[in-house]
């Protein structure tokens, strides 16, 4: 075989591999993409959030009712392992009062509506998730990030006792830090559904019985339709769901 030949053979081997190089990167591109979009735990595209396998859906079609409640696929369900300061929940910080029940729900609100990567959500621990009322609850997942984790992070919500140790260190480290609801004083969003408040705190119920069964957030663009003088007005979520109210699905 000539030397001729033979360098012939060996461009077009180093060709041939160039080629099969740039056909590999948009491939691994794609796996990168698909391994950072994964969800925490496992979720499959069903429906139901009562399967194992939970729900994946858009950031865009969950609808949060307050700091740690949303309505996902027709349910209303709590996020489980946090609990977020009231809807109209106020906290106190170096002698002023702000509203830390509408900054937490807000903040989860733009978790979900920026969501870059699909929503997974499945049914949490309902053993430890401290609801006496058996509740539904579940973990949500944004790609790789843990929203309850995330909440605790940012100083919008406490921790449940005894859900996880990781979330007890997170939101050690955002008290240590002074971060958000850290970074003042409040009543404990349990003592405060039973009607504790900070001396001074203003009475903000802000939900509304729409008449017909159904309670209605004033996140909800429904919510002034509803508002006036005599109705009812909710200070939580919670107490809602005492008066056996659903919350009023929106239109399909």
């Amino acid at each position: 075989m000539s030397l001729k030949f033979l360098k012939i053979i060996e461009a077009s081997l180093k060709r041939v591999t160039r080629l099969i190089a740039l056909l590999a990167i948009p491939a691994l591109i794609t796996l990168a993409l698909h391994w950072h979009s994964a969800p925490v735990r496992a979720a499959d595209t069903s429906p139901d959030l009562s399967s194992p396998g939970g729900l994946v859906t858009k950031g865009r079609d969950i609808l949060v009712i307050d700091g740690d409640t949303i309505m996902i696929a027709g349910q209303v369900v709590d996020i489980v392992g946090m609990d977020a300061p009231e809807l109209g929940q106020q906290c106190l910080h170096n002698g002023s009062f702000w509203d830390c029940g509408m900054s937490s729900a807000m903040q989860l609100r733009k978790y979900f509506a920026m969501a870059p990567f699909d929503v997974h959500c499945w049914p949490g621990d309902q053993a430890r998730a401290g609801k006496a009322d058996g509740f539904p609850v579940v973990e949500c997942g944004i790609g790789e990030r843990d929203v309850a984790a995330a909440m605790i992070s940012d100083g919008e919500a406490f921790p449940i006792a005894g859900y996880s140790h990781r979330y007890d260190r997170l939101s050690q480290d955002a008290g240590n830090a002074g971060i958000g609801i850290h970074g003042g004083d409040l009543i404990a969003p349990a003592d405060w559904r039973k009607g504790d408040r900070l001396d001074g705190e203003k009475g903000r119920c802000l939900f509304v019985d729409d008449g017909n069964g159904n309670y209605l957030s004033t996140l909800d663009p429904r919510f002034s339709q509803y508002e006036s003088k005599d109705r009812k007005k909710i200070c939580s979520d919670e107490e809602a769901r005492e008066m056996n109210l659903q919350y009023r699905a929106p239109v399909p």
